[in-house]
């Protein structure tokens, strides 16, 4: 084999060496990029993806809890300007309620709301007029008295006045009380929402405590 044939020769034998070395090579790759897959598909290898998208876990390997709603509704109705459902956030007051419904009208009666009490989920605030709370006070009263007149046992079931409860007439015929006096009586009576005690009527004005002492055993307060 002559110089020119030799290296011809060498040099196919150099290039086959290469191309088998790089096909190798390539197929070493293939083989473990198809091995880390089926893994992956059988569930013995570990998939970083799904590790990743994963939630926290905690210390002791269990899942955090979820966060409790921080939220509560009321139904607000009544003497207020804009009734309806309202969401608050938990802890709230009253008085926050009643700032979202508009806050009261003009004729609600306010003494009767706890402004500073909390709120609950599902609570109702209802807010009673002036008028309301009067209708209501008066019908307890003549609830009250209904129940102690019928009573066999009642002290009050004589011919004594409820001065809470009696008519301008009715006043009238207790000694010493006319027309303007009766008048008087009711006027103060409906301002403070009624007599706890008899002896109150000495602070209506005409009434000192010689008119009281000649009317106090025929006057009575029925709560």
């Amino acid at each position: 084999m002559n110089k020119l044939n030799k290296s011809a020769y060498m040099f196919l034998i150099w290039a086959a060496f290469l191309c088998c070395g790089c096909g190798g090579a390539q197929r070493t790759k293939m083989y473990l990029e198809a091995s880390v897959q089926d893994e992956r598909e059988s569930g013995t290898g570990q998939d970083t993806s799904a590790l990743e998208k994963s939630p926290d876990v905690l210390e002791d390997g269990s899942l955090p809890e979820q966060e409790e709603t921080q939220s509560c509704f009321v139904y607000v109705c009544g003497a207020v300007k804009r009734p309806g459902v309202y969401e608050l956030p938990k802890g709230s007051r009253v008085y926050e309620a009643l700032a979202l419904a508009g806050g009261l009208r003009k004729d609600a009666y306010e003494k009767e709301i706890n402004q500073a009490e909390p709120v609950e989920d599902g609570q109702m605030i209802e807010v009673f007029t002036i008028k309301e709370h009067k209708t209501q006070q008066e019908h307890q009263r003549q609830t009250q008295k209904s129940q102690q007149t019928d009573s066999p046992d009642s002290a009050y079931s004589d011919d004594r006045i409820d001065i809470n409860t009696a008519s301008k007439e009715q006043l009238m015929t207790l000694s010493g009380i006319g027309e303007a006096k009766a008048d008087n009586i009711i006027d103060y009576r409906e301002r403070i929402g009624g007599f706890s005690a008899p002896a109150e009527i000495m602070d209506v004005n005409g009434i000192g405590e010689g008119l009281y002492a000649r009317i106090q055993d025929k006057i009575t307060v029925i709560q």
